[in-house]
């Protein structure tokens, strides 16, 4: 009998082929998987930011959108004249680099249902983010009210 330390340690024939590691094929394979899978998930990340910035750029039309309202809300009942008014409005903070630009189009229709006619003006605010680049957005907010004269009717 041999001493412990010329022992030799051998593994049987049949052994070495169930305990063998992964091949470079087998690598390269999974790693091509990982990444295809990667991308997918990246290409969901930057949608959902578009989405995300499209729909924050609604909400801040919607914002401006009541803004002005309630600044048509504060003139006098005769001073609406009819028709379509257009602006630029800036909305947000240059220096944080949140400044967003919107078209305004304010339109003013006398309401010829009323009695006696013209008691009633019908005004529609609409406001439509000038998006940048390819960020999602649904369009445009609208918001409308109607408006009478103060003046008193007949009994």
């Amino acid at each position: 009998m041999r001493p412990h330390s010329q022992r030799e340690t051998r593994r049987p024939a049949n052994a070495t082929s169930a305990e063998a590691g992964f091949t470079i094929l087998e690598t390269v394979i999974a790693l091509f998987i990982a990444l295809v899978v990667g991308f997918g998930a990246i290409s969901l990340f930057l949608f959902s930011t578009s989405f995300n910035t499209g729909a924050s750029e609604r909400a801040r039309a919607l914002a401006v959108a009541q803004q002005k309202m309630e600044q048509v809300r504060t003139e006098d009942y005769d001073d609406l004249a009819a028709g379509t008014t257009t602006e630029t409005v800036e909305s947000g903070d240059y220096y944080h680099n949140d400044l967003r630009t919107f078209s305004v189009e304010t339109t003013v229709e006398n309401d010829e249902t009323t009695t006696p006619v013209n008691r009633q003006k019908k005004i529609t605010v609409s406001v439509t983010p000038e998006t940048e680049g390819n960020n999602f957005s649904a369009g445009a907010v609208t918001v409308s009210m109607l408006r009478a004269s103060d003046e008193l009717g007949e009994n």
